[in-house]
Order: structure tokens, then sequence, then C-alpha cells
């Protein structure tokens, strides 16, 4: 199988790795393996573990573990962090440097066969690994009001009503098994003249919203971000690359909640205390985003966001 994914704003994450120290690193999100590469091959590393719920992942995972004796790869989810850790025979169980990178890869979206494309036809899957749910299950079981909350909810796609009652209507008919079926029904649910001021494709974020429902991405997330504080060395670094808004949200969230600030993302959250815990620093006050060159190269990179936090104490 030809690993067809390139890692986003490569040279922009690793600037932030120590190069002066011997350090111990999670990869998160393994994907194609293009950030454990580099880290293994320009830094000095007593130990990097791997981490990906996508059991293709292992294929790729296979030309690291024939070349360093000092790379690990693990075949699950990252919100199972640090039970991973806790019964490794590592010697070392807090990290320097933990590293996510959100979102689908290449070698998801390009294999028709895995569902994930609005583009290639291919069966309603979508399923990431370690999912209990596939897209053909929730397009054609879910009522038409779970359906546009799905779909507003983790698309924050403001035609889901439009797009859930005519997904209903057509699977009267015919059951809905394939992922240009339903691209087509959901180009039926868009106004013409809305069609044409869409910058990204009319399915995408349609496409988002079942992706991230399937695979309950936002649980996940917001589990493993929890884990990392104690799984983090004093200095210790996160990084963490984001696609879409929502994702983008919990980071900063998360980044705020334990930087000490007294802040919300929303004012329908509950009051918080006059002082929170602090025990990360904010590296990147701003997030860092991809260079014009790389996104002319690669135009998935377009919607990255790269932000850094350090452990403090």
């Amino acid at each position: 199988m030809k690993n067809l994914h390139n890692p986003v704003m490569l040279n922009e994450v690793i600037s932030f790795i120590p190069k002066n120290r011997s350090i111990n690193v999670v990869d998160a999100t393994f994907g194609g393996g293009g950030y454990s590469k580099a880290i293994l091959n320009n830094f000095k590393v007593s130990q990097l573990l791997s981490i990906d719920r996508d059991p293709i992942s292992k294929i790729f995972s296979q030309e690291l573990t024939s070349n360093f004796k000092n790379f690990t790869f693990i075949n699950d989810k990252f919100s199972n962090l640090d039970k991973i850790i806790n019964e490794s025979n590592f010697k070392e169980k807090k990290y320097d440097v933990i590293l996510y990178d959100l979102g689908t890869s290449s070698n998801q979206i390009d294999y028709a066969e895995r569902g994930f494309s609005f583009n290639l036809d291919g069966p309603l899957d979508m399923g990431m690994g370690g999912n209990n749910k596939k897209a053909f299950e929730v397009i054609n079981n879910y009522n038409e009001k779970n359906l546009a909350n799905i779909i507003f909810n983790y698309g924050e796609e403001r035609f889901s009503r439009s797009i859930a009652k005519e997904i209903v209507k057509n699977r009267k008919i015919k059951l809905i098994s394939s992922t240009l079926e339903l691209s087509k029904i959901i180009l039926q649910s868009i106004p013409n003249k809305k069609l044409n001021k869409k910058k990204i494709h009319p399915a995408t974020k349609t496409f988002q919203a079942l992706r991230i429902y399937v695979n309950d991405e936002i649980d996940e997330l917001k589990t493993s971000l929890n884990k990392t504080i104690r799984l983090l060395k004093s200095e210790g670094l996160i990084l963490i690359v984001s696609f879409q808004s929502l994702e983008d949200r919990i980071v900063k969230d998360f980044f705020n909640h334990n930087s000490g600030k007294r802040w919300r993302s929303s004012r329908h959250y509950p009051e918080l205390p006059e002082k929170m815990a602090t025990h990360l620093k904010i590296i990147t006050k701003k997030p860092i985003l991809p260079s014009d060159s790389e996104i002319k190269i690669n135009p998935r990179s377009r919607s990255a966001k790269l932000r850094v936090a350090q452990k403090i104490q």
C-alpha cells in the first residue's frame, strides 16, 4: 500500500523540538509516519512512542520499526494514551514532546474503499478504527432531527436541515450506500445561488460531521488532551496541528484553561473560579499557519493551524 500522506507544517513543527538533549516523544497520531520519521532522523531520541487507531498505519510503521530500536508503534486510540504508557515496559513514563496531527490523512481520503471522500465512489464507512458506528447506519437509520443536529453540530453546516430532509426523502426510495450517492443528495439540498458562492465543496461539512460523529473524535480529543498534563515532563511541549474550527476551539480552550486564564469559550459555560490552575505556558499566542508555498504544493494544508504550549509545573 502506497503512503500518500504528507505531514503538514513539518518544518514549523520540528522547529519547536529541543535539539540540545536526549528526548522522549509521543507521536499521538502516527498516520503515515512523516513526523515520527523526521524526529527520529534529526533529533537525539531516547524513545519515540507512536500511536494510531487506524490499523493501516501499522503498515507504514514497519520501516521505522525495522530501522530504529528506539521506536515503538501501538495500534490504539490516543484517548488511551496513559494506559498505553503505564502498561508498557518503557523505562521513562513521562515525555518531553507530545504531538498531535488531527483530522484525516491522505491515506484515508484517497482510498475510495475507506468511504471518506465525497469525490471518490466508495462505501459509506468513514471508520478510522476502533469505532462502533458506520456512516451507512447513521445516514439510513437516524431520524431527520438527529441527522440535522449531527450535520450542524459537527459540521457547522447552515443547510443541515434541508440536507437531512433530502437524505430521509431519498432513503425511502432506496438505501443510500455510497459516498457519491450522498454527495449528490447534498448538492440537491443546497440552493443554486448558494452553491456558486461556496469556497469549498458543498459536501465538505456534512462529510466532516459524519466522520467526527462516527469516530467520536471530539470526546476522544478532549479525553486525550486532559491526560497530557500528567504525562509531560516539566518544560515538556505539546504541539497540535488541527484542520477545522471545532478541533481548534477545543485545543484553544484546553490551552487557555490550563494556562491560568479565567476564560470561557461560551457564555453558556458555567461561571469559572477566580483563580484557575496553571499547568501550561502558551508558546504560540496566535496559531501558526502554513506558508503560501506549502498550500500551493499541498492544498489540503490550507486550513491547518499549529498551536504549542509548554508545561511549567
